[in-house]
């Protein structure tokens, strides 16, 4: 900002300020917030695609596989074979999505193994939880 300084009356100065470059700023604020409020309708169409306002659904837990070498655990049941995990699969609803947990000294082939068949029994929602 540019302050010169006038005189008024009795050897008193003034500063004046020049605005012109503060009228920059604003339109270039109420862009942004233009810009902004713009995005936040999208976030509004998500809330009811979610059942807003329709009651709340029930939660769905997804389905947690436990990996371990050569075994396969989805909740009480235990699979020692890889071509009947499928089988097992399919059964399962795919809506909740499954999350793979590694337990203990896992090879990458097997979680692979795991992915493939997961979704070759129509799983979009895949998670793999790294080791803690």
């Amino acid at each position: 900002m540019n302050f010169n300084v006038a005189t008024r009356g009795r050897g008193r100065s003034a500063p004046v300020v020049r605005i012109a470059g503060l009228i920059d700023l604003v339109f270039l604020l109420l862009a942004f917030f233009l810009v902004t409020s713009a995005l936040l309708e999208g976030e509004s169409s998500v809330a009811t695609a979610l059942g807003h306002g329709q009651g709340d659904p029930a939660p769905v837990a997804p389905i947690v596989i436990e990996v371990q070498e050569g075994v396969w655990k989805i909740g009480p049941r235990l699979i020692n074979r890889v071509d009947a995990l499928p089988a097992v699969l399919e059964q399962l609803p795919k809506g909740p999505g499954i999350i793979i947990r590694p337990e203990g000294e896992v090879s990458a082939g097997a979680i692979v193994e795991t992915v493939q068949e997961a979704r070759h029994a129509g799983f979009t929602t895949l998670t793999l939880e790294t080791p803690r």
